[in-house]
């Protein structure tokens, strides 16, 4: 049975962080506060939450102004009943910086967010500083996606109620099992994080956010040509042992983004920035402090 929206006054990964609420068209969106300065916006991927940037925010929040939503439809946020495609995803984004005040940030996406950031800065450009883009998802996203379990979880995407039943019904098993693709050292996937992850999974609405995703994948492919035209300074991580998508496909971002530089982690998986923090932060700290 599927758990009601509770959200929590503080994170016990780190109980300093001020989180707030910005109501936007659909809902509410939680987010993280931290640090002072320029503002930098960082956004997880597919399934995921303000938890998996735990690991940047002390580092980053030194130097710069950090806000860190959940997507609409993720986390802690509301899950409203409307088709979750990349241009809603874009414009909850320019809601959600209109509504806390900021006109102009940098951005740091993972994967899916990743994707998000570079739609939104071919969408938005005067609104954005520079992009770093964390195995972020291509344009042509689909074919590019080398897990064996993804591939089949796409290939059914279009099936009535499969993608929600198959979703719906995930167990802990199966969050530690998308956890260990996702992170290349499995010691790294403690019960501790299965859980955290599980019990967001298990938020009423985040099955039928998720099959929605997934469905409107296709349409990132219509950014595709437009990606050359993008003149932001970004930079490019990857993780060397990423089984979602492989370093491959970060050189072809790297390859279609002019202003663009590609930096890969070694030992790490699709989520560099928290399994490699001591590699990840210090490229991201040294991109964002050029002039």
């Amino acid at each position: 049975m599927a758990n009601v929206l509770v959200r929590p006054t503080t994170f016990d990964w780190n109980p300093a962080l001020e989180l707030r609420l910005a109501g936007i068209d659909g809902g509410e969106i939680f987010y993280a506060v931290a640090g002072k300065g320029a503002p930098v916006l960082l956004l997880h991927g597919f399934g995921g939450e303000i938890w998996m940037w735990e690991r940047q925010v002390a580092a980053l929040s030194k130097r710069y102004r950090l806000f860190i939503p959940d997507l609409l439809g993720y986390g802690y946020s509301d899950r409203p009943k409307v088709d979750y495609t990349p241009s809603l995803f874009v414009d909850t984004i320019r809601q959600f910086m209109d509504q806390i005040g900021v006109s102009r940030v940098s951005l740091i996406g993972n994967s899916m967010g990743a994707g998000i950031a570079w739609a939104f800065a071919l969408t938005y450009p005067t609104r954005v500083d520079k992009l770093v883009l964390i195995d972020g998802i291509p344009p042509h996203v689909v074919p590019a996606v080398r897990s064996r379990l993804l591939r089949w979880f796409l290939a059914i995407r279009h099936i009535p109620l499969l993608p929600y039943l198959v979703l719906a019904l995930r167990t802990r098993l199966m969050v530690r099992a998308e956890l260990m693709e996702a992170i290349h050292d499995d010691r790294l996937v403690t019960d501790m994080v299965v859980e955290r992850q599980h019990q967001i999974s298990r938020i009423e609405g985040t099955a039928r956010v998720m099959a929605s995703t997934v469905r409107y994948a296709d349409e990132v492919a219509r950014y595709a040509d437009a990606l050359e035209t993008l003149r932001k300074p970004t930079l490019i991580i990857w993780g060397e042992q990423d089984e979602l998508f492989s370093v491959a496909v970060g050189s072809q971002l790297h390859a279609s983004i002019r202003d663009s530089e590609l930096v890969v982690i070694k030992d790490s998986g699709h989520m560099p920035m928290w399994e490699k923090p001591d590699e990840t932060n210090p490229a991201i700290l040294e991109f964002l402090s050029r002039e």
